[in-house]
């Protein structure tokens, strides 16, 4: 493998420069946005010295440009196909762009998600500016959508123009090993590495045991005897969402007094679950937030008791997951991609097949009437994460992936 780095000027060589691609990035909520950005972010924490580019469209109507926990971000107009869930650029304005980054002499280029035409063309962009391409998978299974059609366009796509590009890649890394053998046995590609998904644990940590909690963006206080259970993620239909407020009810009739729900999150389906929730009478019950800023998450979390995520996504390792785990949390999670990976059954969290309401009911209910085994198990979760899940565990391993490639 050609390295690049002996083409610079001297003064260059102790400088890695990455440019990271991505169709969806901060502001925009999600989980491999979240991922990447978790990533550089502790790599960067890490080796100051390696200069990291963020090439994204602009899908929340964002600055063009702006510096973000040392990353600077780059934004380019877009088309909202569907709006939050695909996009593409304005063709002229990102092919201005990436001539205008060319300039820079990146040594990587990265990329995430197979769905997105980012993947069929970061590979080509980085032959043409001399640097070595990387693609990130996290999905361990074709796009799932409650409309058949969208299904199998996704399908189509992904065995045929996404299978084609991956093969161009120098280098893939996935972030679980449920998507490695996806990638291997469907995609005929075998990756590199698994750099795993991370939390930071110094940050994401339990505050369940203060005499009041305060949910964001609510009037609801609870005391240290309630039970908060929480839902944070994109309010879509393969997220679980539904399922989770029709358990949810069933559960408020056998507890009336001490549970309570918050759902957090935007999506289409907010307005429909608010709807129903006045319907139902279950306004000082059950919350919708809305959309949450980082510190806000951090803070949910923290104060919860169980999260729960009912999600029949094409899911990879959800960061959701692991900041619910880093902050004290039992997670009781649908077996769906790499979930199992850090959720191990009765040991560090509870797994149900997705889209089983009575299964997800039986675990809620147990986890209430069981403090002891829960506590026991959501510290087994915090020890697992800080242990082998922290940011910096993870950064480090993508730092060695690089520093190997630009050896001379």
């Amino acid at each position: 493998m050609t390295a690049f780095i002996k083409n610079r000027e001297t003064s260059e060589k102790n400088t890695i420069k990455i440019l990271l691609v991505l169709p969806f990035f901060h502001p925009h909520p999600g989980g491999s946005q979240k991922y990447a950005e978790e990533l550089f972010v502790h790599l960067k924490k890490a080796h100051p010295e390696i200069e990291i580019d963020v090439l994204c469209y602009n899908t929340d109507q964002a600055a063009g440009y702006e510096e973000y926990r040392g990353l600077k971000i780059y934004r380019v107009p877009c088309f909202n196909i569907l709006s939050g869930k695909f996009t593409l650029p304005r063709p002229v304005s990102l092919v201005k762009k990436l001539y205008q980054l060319s300039k820079n002499k990146y040594n990587f280029v990265n990329t995430h998600i197979r769905f997105f035409d980012t993947c069929w063309w970061v590979w080509a962009y980085a032959k043409i500016i001399k640097a070595e391409s990387i693609f990130t998978g996290h999905c361990a299974s074709h796009p799932n959508h409650q409309n058949p059609m969208v299904r199998l366009i996704a399908k189509l796509v992904d065995l045929t123009i996404a299978k084609f590009s991956l093969r161009f890649y120098n280098i893939i890394t996935v972030t679980n090993e449920c998507a490695a053998n996806f990638f291997a046995k469907t995609l005929r590609v075998k990756p590199n590495q698994i750099i795993y998904g991370s939390v930071d644990t110094n940050i994401f940590k339990p505050q369940q045991n203060l005499p009041k909690r305060k949910i964001p963006k609510t009037n609801l206080i609870l005391g240290p005897n309630d039970i908060l259970i929480t839902y944070v993620g994109r309010l879509i239909w393969s997220k679980g969402v539904s399922i989770f407020y029709e358990v949810a009810k069933d559960i408020l009739n056998r507890f009336p007094e001490k549970v309570f729900f918050v759902i957090a999150g935007p999506g289409e389906l907010q307005d429909k679950l608010a709807k129903y929730i006045v319907e139902n009478n279950l306004s000082q019950k059950i919350f919708l937030t809305g959309s949450l800023n980082s510190g806000e998450v951090q803070g949910l979390l923290g104060i919860s008791n169980i999260f729960v995520y009912p999600s029949f996504h094409s899911e990879g390792f959800p960061q959701a997951i692991l900041e619910a785990g880093a902050s004290g949390c039992l997670v009781i999670a649908t077996d769906t991609g790499g979930t199992k990976e850090v959720v191990k059954n009765k040991e560090t969290g509870l797994l149900i097949f997705p889209k089983n309401k009575t299964a997800l009911k039986k675990k809620i209910v147990w986890a209430i009437e069981n403090p002891k085994q829960t506590k026991t198990i959501s510290q087994n979760m915090r020890r697992l994460l800080i242990k082998g899940f922290d940011g910096e565990i993870q950064s480090e391993r993508f730092f060695s992936l690089t520093h190997r490639l630009n050896q001379p």
